[in-house]
């Protein structure tokens, strides 16, 4: 039979049918995490997810003879465009079995809609863009259970978005780190001094003002990241969505904020590895699967660094280095015993070289895709 592709749109049973796509797709790896379905629905509502107040989008099934084989989604944000100053337009939630026919219609279907509305270039995957969960496709290195929020694929990907004539746009390396081992003498000393600098502190956030240390980040992270390849200024409205979601993670130790003389200069930000925890849910916290999580929550021995900034005027003093060992001590005083430091730009020489030096071990790579459209 041949494949069919059908749009989403508002019909709430396609939606539970492209969600729940991925459960056939991976089967029984051992190694796929399966969003919490609940928390898939609560994206996707226009209602409640300001995203879409500045971003169109349109999700797909592909179906042969009934059965749902494939989905892809499209999306074009215009705050991302006017930042860069470029007309691209992103796809992803991409999953499909290894069906040549169903991945060319899918990425067709996805960039046939991209190039309708005015846009010049396809990129992708993502889960929507660089500012959400599973950007880019892993590629190379261990491929076993991601860490929280980064995305984990079959290796068949690769052909068919080669095949399609997508070519790579960005390398990304996640960097895998052991908490409690002994620095080599001459970076202990290195670290030593940059802590030791007259007027520099690294602090835990402050809990009892959330709402503000959290607005603090925002802002120092606008200023960090601004010329950053993929970076996507936050709304207001963005960020107190996602700072709700935030404050039920994150662990004060693991949300460190540097000041010199007094003055935010940089962060980082650090969660638990709750894939972890929630593996075994396979996509459900009911009628059992918050007891599961919360038991599972008590033993997580990872986590993942997930932002990290400088002020560029500030970059040259070794404070991103003295953030990176002050998550390393808050990280093995609360038990974790190795971590991730992801995504970092496989060009971000300074960064891979302060993790390198601290005998981290870059051990997956992901990359962002790119095509051009007539």
């Amino acid at each position: 039979m041949a494949v069919n592709i059908v749009p989403v749109g508002a019909d709430h049973k396609l939606l539970d049918r492209f969600l729940k796509l991925p459960f056939d797709v991976y089967g029984d790896d051992p190694h796929v995490v399966f969003p919490l379905l609940g928390e898939q629905k609560k994206f996707f509502s226009r209602q409640h997810n300001p995203f879409f107040d500045h971003a169109g989008t349109e999700l797909w099934l592909a179906m042969r003879d009934g059965r749902a084989v494939g989905r892809i989604a499209a999306c074009v944000d215009a705050t991302s465009n006017a930042h860069h100053h470029e007309q691209v337009g992103f796809f992803g939630f991409y999953e499909v079995f290894d069906d040549a026919e169903a991945a060319e219609a899918l990425l067709r279907t996805a960039a046939d809609w991209i190039a309708a509305r005015g846009m010049d270039t396809m990129r992708g995957p993502g889960c929507f863009t660089s500012n959400h969960d599973c950007y880019g496709l892993q590629v190379a290195g261990r491929f076993d259970r991601p860490m929280i929020g980064m995305p984990y694929n079959p290796r068949y990907y690769e052909k068919h978005f080669a095949d399609f004539g997508l070519a790579g746009a960005k390398d990304l390396f996640a960097w895998w780190m052991e908490t409690g081992g002994v620095m080599p003498a001459k970076m202990q000393e290195m670290i030593d001094r940059v802590l030791e600098r007259p007027g520099l502190v690294i602090r835990p956030f402050d809990m009892k003002h959330f709402l503000a240390e959290a607005s603090l980040v925002r802002e120092l992270y606008n200023r960090c990241w601004s010329e950053n390849w993929g970076f996507i200024p936050l709304s207001d409205a963005e960020f107190a969505y996602m700072a709700k979601d935030m404050k039920s993670m994150v662990d004060a130790d693991f949300m460190l904020v540097a000041e010199l003389e007094g003055q935010p200069v940089g962060f980082a930000l650090t969660i638990p590895d709750f894939n972890q925890a929630t593996q075994p849910l396979r996509g459900r916290l009911l009628p059992f699967g918050w007891l599961k999580f919360l038991l599972g929550k008590r033993k997580i021995l990872s986590a993942r660094c997930i932002l990290m900034g400088v002020l560029p005027e500030h970059r040259k003093l070794g404070i991103d280095m003295g953030l990176v060992y002050k998550t390393m001590q808050s990280a093995f005083a609360k038990g974790i015993t190795h971590g991730e430091c992801s995504w970092i730009l496989a060009d971000n020489r300074a960064m891979n070289r302060i993790l390198e030096g601290y005998g981290a071990e870059c051990y997956k790579t992901y990359r962002v895709y790119e095509k051009k459209l007539a």
